[in-house]
C-alpha cells in the first residue's frame, strides 16, 4: 500500500491561488487585484478582482491613475476585488467567514469587510508596508 501525498497544498495555499487567479480577470493596466471568501468549514463562497461595476464598459470608462480631472481617472469608477467579492455572495450572511486577498485592503474596504461579518483576513503583499502607518482592529 503507497502513502498519501504530503506536498499537497495547504488551505492558505489553495484559497491564496484562487485569490491570484480571480485577479487574472481584471482588465485594470496596472494593478490587478483578486480575493476569495471562504466559510470556517473550506468551502468558497464568493469571488471578486478589481473592476468596474456590472454593466459599466471595460471600454469607454478610464483606466487612467492620474488625471487633473477626477472623472477621468480610473479610481472614480473602479470597485476593489474585496467589496465585489462582499457584493457578489448571493448566500445570506458572511458572518464569521474569511476573506484571501492579493494585496492588503484600503480603509474603504476594510470598513466592508468588517460590516459583513468577515472576522479573518489573509493578505499576500501589502505595498504600504514600508510606511509610517498603523491599523489595529480588534473584532
Amino acid at each position: 500500500m503507497s502513502e498519501k501525498r504530503t506536498d499537497y497544498l495547504t488551505w492558505d495555499e489553495y484559497f491564496m491561488g484562487v485569490a491570484f487567479l480571480s485577479g487574472m480577470r481584471s482588465k485594470d493596466p496596472n494593478t490587478q487585484v483578486g480575493a476569495c471568501i471562504v466559510s470556517d468549514d473550506n468551502k468558497i463562497l464568493s469571488m471578486g478582482y478589481n473592476g468596474f461595476p456590472k454593466g459599466c464598459s471595460d471600454d469607454d470608462f478610464p483606466w487612467n491613475r492620474d488625471a487633473e480631472d477626477p472623472l477621468c481617472s480610473k479610481y472614480f469608477y473602479s470597485t476593489h476585488s474585496e467589496l465585489n467579492a462582499i457584493l457578489n455572495y448571493r448566500g445570506g450572511s458572511l458572518e464569521g467567514a474569511k476573506l484571501y486577498v492579493s494585496l492588503f485592503p484600503c480603509n474603504e474596504c476594510a470598513k466592508a469587510i468588517i460590516q459583513a461579518g468577515i472576522r479573518t483576513v489573509i493578505y499576500d503583499s501589502d505595498k504600504y508596508a514600508d510606511t509610517n502607518r498603523e491599523m489595529k482592529i480588534n473584532l
